[in-house]
């Protein structure tokens, strides 16, 4: 878009400039022939000045003053054309222009609501662990806020360590619900066999495109829980 607004400018500019120097031309040539006039007229005054009464052929004082043909803007369609084209070129730089503000006017509120969106992170709701021999699975809940952006083929990774927090193993798994709309929620399974010694792991989310951010509202939840749990 900036390369065609530059390119209309500068036609615009040498179609100004062309014009310009037409006109310029087309005065100049008007001065020359009103001197020429001039002239004419003061010569023709001399020579009626000097005969007589008797002279039988009149002079012809209109002819004098008529305009010589082509010395009028509708007889120079150079001049026209170039007008015109001025003009034209004008009209679609400001259209152009016009058109640009509107679409930049139109995307900021959308590019704003992208951005709001991807800012909120998913929620992991709730986690477990299972152990089954030498297996260890990890199982839980996944939300998308809704304040969220839909996300697809989400992908839940985890981490394990030992008790000295040196890493021993990785299992992934896609979650149960291939998209994520906001407000949605999804489960996830996660088994990382033939692990041993591990002390605590770490679960993380990610597509095709990368690291997704969440956040951990199990706390919220168990006091959530324990708010709606009757008295005894």
């Amino acid at each position: 878009m900036n390369l065609v607004l530059t390119a209309l400018t500068v036609l615009s500019l040498i179609a100004a400039v062309g014009c310009a120097v037409v006109a310029w031309r087309s005065l100049a040539e008007e001065r020359r022939r009103s001197a020429a006039r001039v002239a004419a007229l003061a010569s023709a005054i001399d020579d009626g000045v000097q005969r007589t009464a008797s002279a039988s052929a009149p002079v012809a004082v209109a002819s004098m003053f008529t305009t010589a043909p082509g010395g009028s803007l509708k007889s120079r369609p150079f001049i026209k054309a170039a007008v015109v084209a001025t003009m034209g070129v004008a009209i679609v730089v400001a259209v152009a222009m016009s058109s640009r503000g509107q679409d930049d006017a139109a995307s900021r509120p959308a590019a704003v609501n992208a951005a709001a969106r991807q800012a909120a992170p998913l929620e992991l709701v709730s986690m477990r662990h299972a152990r089954e021999g030498s297996n260890l699975t990890i199982s839980g809940l996944v939300r998308n806020p809704r304040a969220g952006s839909p996300a697809a083929r989400i992908t839940a990774v985890v981490f394990a360590f030992d008790k000295g927090g040196t890493f021993v193993a990785s299992g992934r798994a896609p979650l149960d619900f291939t998209t994520l709309e906001p407000g949605d929620e999804s489960p996830f399974v996660v088994t990382i066999p033939n692990v041993a010694n591990v002390g605590r792991y770490r679960v993380s989310f990610r597509t095709e495109s990368g690291m997704l951010r969440h956040v951990d509202r199990r706390a919220d939840q168990m006091r959530l829980a324990a708010a709606r749990r009757p008295e005894a």
